[in-house]
């Protein structure tokens, strides 16, 4: 699904005040794109970025391991999959590929190939992907060595809680449905003299012919 840009940089600046309109404008249009591609909700993303790096794209874990807004790990991108120690001798290669995870529009695109990456994963593993289920996925829940796959822990509640902020702050709610007015009932026709004396039984009476007597 989309949201409406304005309701996206609002989310963003709400997270990081100062950031520069234009920037925020660039990443709202960057989580449409995502959120279409992989179909989910891009203030779902807003929220992960909120409590990862408060939508600081240059921040780098204290490990070192992981990069951006969305904090991707970058021993599994690209080139950095292939070094031995891509945290402490990372490759040229490994390097670059770094450096472009901490570009915010790289790190949301990539954050959204991982949200589709755990969506599939969670169908596959559980017959359904919830939000609540990609989500924990992406946060690096579950046990697969014990067969839990796509399991939130508090971390999964704290995103969605706060998601639910968001939309409870910034989305309009749609106004309420009028409630149909029942038909006004007909009028009561006035009968016509004829039809009241025909429905007059005494009127009847007075005008039935006198019996003759003989």
């Amino acid at each position: 699904m989309i949201r409406p840009i304005p309701i996206l940089v609002a989310a963003i600046l709400l997270s990081r005040p100062g950031m520069p309109k234009a920037e925020a404008n660039l990443y709202a249009r960057t989580l449409n794109e995502v959120a279409i591609q992989h179909d989910f909700d891009p203030l779902t993303a807003v929220a992960i970025v909120h409590f990862e790096t408060h939508w600081f794209p240059g921040l780098v874990s204290a490990d070192g391991e992981d990069h951006g807004l969305g904090q991707v790990r970058a021993r599994f991108i690209g080139a950095c999959r292939s070094d031995e120690d891509p945290v402490n001798a990372p490759s040229s290669a490994c390097l670059a590929v770094k450096a472009s995870l901490r570009d915010g529009v790289t790190n949301l695109r990539r954050m959204g190939s991982i949200i589709g990456a755990n969506k599939d994963l969670c169908k596959e593993k559980t017959g359904t992907a919830k939000t609540h289920q990609w989500l924990a996925g992406y946060q690096g829940y579950g046990a697969p060595g014990r067969g839990q796959w796509c399991t939130p822990g508090e971390k999964t509640w704290m995103v969605l809680g706060y998601y639910n902020d968001l939309v409870a702050k910034l989305v309009p709610k749609p106004p309420p449905k009028a409630k149909a007015k029942p038909a006004p009932k007909p009028k009561p026709v006035a009968p016509t003299p004829k039809a009241a004396k025909d429905a007059d039984p005494k009127a009847k009476a007075r005008t039935k012919p006198a019996a003759r007597r003989r």
